[in-house]
């Protein structure tokens, strides 16, 4: 199980660093900015969680989906 635990935590990781990387590109934000946003959405939660399975899509269908919810303007609220 400790292997799964390590490859789970691996693909999070892995997929978070390019849509981060792509959000940065794509809107011309920073690195902080970026990860805010990003660990602020549904699509992040989701490919935390383990039952979703969304941690073994590609990156770029987790881009698409992150996406589709900044599109809709679903993305939670940030305060100062």
């Amino acid at each position: 199980m400790k292997q799964t635990d390590n490859n789970f935590e691996f693909l999070v990781e892995y997929i978070t660093a390019k849509v981060v990387e792509w959000m940065m590109k794509d809107q011309g934000i920073g690195l902080e900015e970026a990860l805010v946003q990003f660990h602020n959405t549904e699509t992040f939660e989701k490919l935390c969680g383990y039952k979703t399975a969304l941690y073994i899509e590609s990156p770029a269908c987790v881009y698409e989906t992150f996406l589709d919810e900044f599109r809709q303007g679903t993305i939670r609220n940030l305060t100062d």
